[in-house]
């Protein structure tokens, strides 16, 4: 990720009583920095007679898509407040708590008592809210990708339709994807690759990696027409760049991806489909949260929404389109889902409202799966962002991998395809090991990966290396040292002391670690069939274990549709007028997330495009 360095100054003059404000803080100008989502957040915060008067975000790394909207809205709500405890953007609650916590920080530095400045709570109950009444023919649940295809879609064919998103912005989730899937689009046909290979052979191959445990009708009605898909998204002002492959274990694929033309600015692309929904008609509602569905005999008639300051939407409607973006950011859900504590990312809305909402009135509970994607260190640093430096040794092919059970599970090359590394070591558990020696790390600060026969990079997002293969792995020791007085790197002198310290069959390791050596003195993997060239001895010692855990980019799925997206109950009934895309469907996988670039992205558009414009056919408006 590209270090952003923004600064964001807002000045309020108060023309009222001075008296309102609290006085206990003395004037002056305090700095304090917090850690927000991808680096730390340092905010300058002004007192002038005792009220906050400039609160100034001097430095940050937040993406624009997530963290932006906060790093402007929360410093002009606190001046204007003169409160630090002001309501977080929904979608950037990391941002938001970040900045709140280091103005309170610059109070307390000032001297000041944080209960003068804290902001009074709402009184507002259920009961007391105002009631607005909406009708239309569609609603979109949702802004991420598939609920702006979907709200395009209907709109543009005639239904008139309303756009809700629980978020302060659209795009959701969809914006740390890459980018979609696409089978013969117009960049397709310029590059040569269009009509090379056939939605049939795609959905074969998919078929024979999901172990033919899917919905595969699914898969072909999204992808059928996927690549008109990509057009029809261009023509309404998203820009893409045909890719092919990112990975490097892709090389030889289908080459299906577009990904994103503006990867710094990819909430741009989302605001030009935004501004082609509204010139075309449609209403968006932000901040803006869908609870409740209204049927009536298995047909919808409506949905209930509640904004930010409380007001409640009942909107009368013949159509509910459910883009809620699945269940990441309900722990509970996933948690109950995987079995252990794993890490999935979200933007904080992502709660699972598609599944408990059609649930509630009957559907059935659908198929779900982890997007499992790359693997990481505990370092609390997502991977992708280029800082992790431990979890470098983790992407370094030539490191070996143990379970807690102290021995090896994959060729450790397996790291070239993020699904497959990530599906690996989520088989382990919670968390597993990488182990390297102390000479190499020495060497890997010393020379870069290139020492060890590493020419090509490790890719968690397009354009994004993990690390340098060229140059030398500056601090690397320092930071594996750091780690271990942490208790996320652990050290040990030989294979034994090392298993000791990570709490693992000490015999076992010990066989595991003389058997590679084994392996690499004799130039090749016997266990695992990683390639020669990344097979470095670890030797007797001193040996580092960096501890390392699977990642998801998101937890897929609890709505059940059958193969045109229609929402249905566990007897196959459908409910009339109720759809879903997107992240709130995971019948077309099998367990995890497959190999075929763009797959995740390209079922949102495509699904999202298919459903509206079902919608607006239910509607009878084409």
């Amino acid at each position: 990720m590209k270090k952003q360095i923004f600064t964001c100054a807002v000045v309020c003059a108060f023309m009222v009583s001075q008296a309102v404000f609290a006085s206990s803080a003395a004037d002056g100008t305090y700095t304090a920095t917090k850690p927000g989502i991808h680096g730390d957040i340092t905010v300058e915060t002004t007192f002038t007679d005792g009220a906050i008067t400039s609160v100034v975000v001097t430095e940050q790394e937040e993406t624009p898509e997530i963290g932006g909207i906060a790093v402007t809205d929360i410093p002009a709500a606190i001046v204007e407040s003169n409160a630090y405890n002001v309501d977080a953007i929904t979608g950037a609650t990391i941002t938001s708590d970040a900045i709140k916590e280091a103005v309170a920080d610059a109070i307390t530095q000032a001297g000041g008592d944080l209960a003068e400045y804290e902001a009074g709570a709402s009184s507002t109950t259920d009961e007391e809210a105002e009631t607005v009444q909406l009708e239309c023919d569609t609603v979109v649940v949702g802004g991420g990708a598939a609920g702006m295809a979907a709200a395009l879609a209907s709109q543009q064919n005639g239904a008139k339709t309303i756009l809700v998103e629980k978020a302060a912005s659209v795009g959701g989730v969809s914006i740390i994807a890459g980018g979609p899937m696409g089978i013969d689009s117009k960049d397709q046909e310029e590059a040569g690759v269009a009509g090379t290979f056939t939605i049939q052979e795609v959905w074969r191959d998919w078929m024979d990696y999901n172990c033919w445990m899917c919905d595969g009708t699914l898969f072909f009605n999204l992808f059928e027409d996927s690549g008109r898909t990509v057009d029809w998204l261009e023509e309404n002002g998203m820009e893409f760049d045909f890719m092919g492959n990112e990975q490097a274990a892709h090389a030889e694929g289908f080459p299906t991806y577009h990904i994103y033309a503006d990867q710094e600015n990819k909430l741009g692309a989302y605001m030009v489909l935004l501004d082609r929904f509204k010139e075309d008609g449609g209403e968006v509602y932000l901040e803006t949260a869908a609870y409740e569905l209204k049927a009536e005999e298995d047909q919808i008639t409506g949905v209930l929404c509640r904004q930010k300051d409380g007001t409640v939407l009942d909107i009368t409607c013949g159509a509910v389109c459910l883009c809620t973006g699945g269940f990441a950011a309900n722990q509970e859900m996933v948690d109950e889902a995987v079995g252990f504590h794993l890490e999935t990312f979200s933007t904080g809305t992502q709660t699972g409202d598609g599944a408990t909402m059609s649930q509630a009135i009957g559907a059935g509970k659908g198929k779900t799966i982890q997007q499992l994607h790359g693997v990481t260190s505990f370092s609390g640093i997502q991977t992708g962002s280029g800082k992790d430096d431990i979890a470098k040794a983790i992407y370094l092919p030539n490191s070996v991998w143990v379970n807690t059970r102290g021995s090896r599970f994959c060729p450790e090359d397996l790291n070239y395809d993020t699904a497959l590394s990530s599906n690996s070591a989520f088989t382990q558990g919670e968390y597993y090991f990488a182990v390297i020696s102390e000479e190499m790390a020495k060497n890997l600060e010393e020379n870069g990966a290139q020492f060890y026969n590493v020419d090509t990079d490790v890719r968690y997002e397009p354009t994004v290396p993990l690390f340098s293969v060229e140059e030398g792995w500056a601090g690397f020791v320092a930071a594996l040292d750091d780690g271990c007085g942490k208790g996320i790197v652990f050290k040990g002198d030989d294979a034994r002391s090392l298993a000791e310290q990570m709490g693992v069959d000490p015999d076992m390791l010990e066989l595991t670690i003389k058997q590679y050596n084994e392996s690499c003195d004799a130039g090749e993997d016997m266990a695992m069939g990683k390639d020669p060239k990344y097979l470095t001895a670890l030797g007797d010692g001193p040996l580092y274990a960096v501890k390392a855990r699977p990642m998801s980019l998101g937890a897929i799925g609890g709505v059940l549709v059958n193969s045109n997206l229609q929402v249905i109950k566990d007897d196959g009934t459908v409910i009339k007028g109720l759809f879903a895309a997107g992240n709130d469907v995971a019948e077309f996988y099998n367990n995890s997330y497959p190999l075929i670039e763009g797959v995740s992205l390209g079922s949102a558009f495509n699904g999202g495009r298919m459903i509206g414009e079902q919608a607006a056919a239910l509607a009878g408006n084409n």
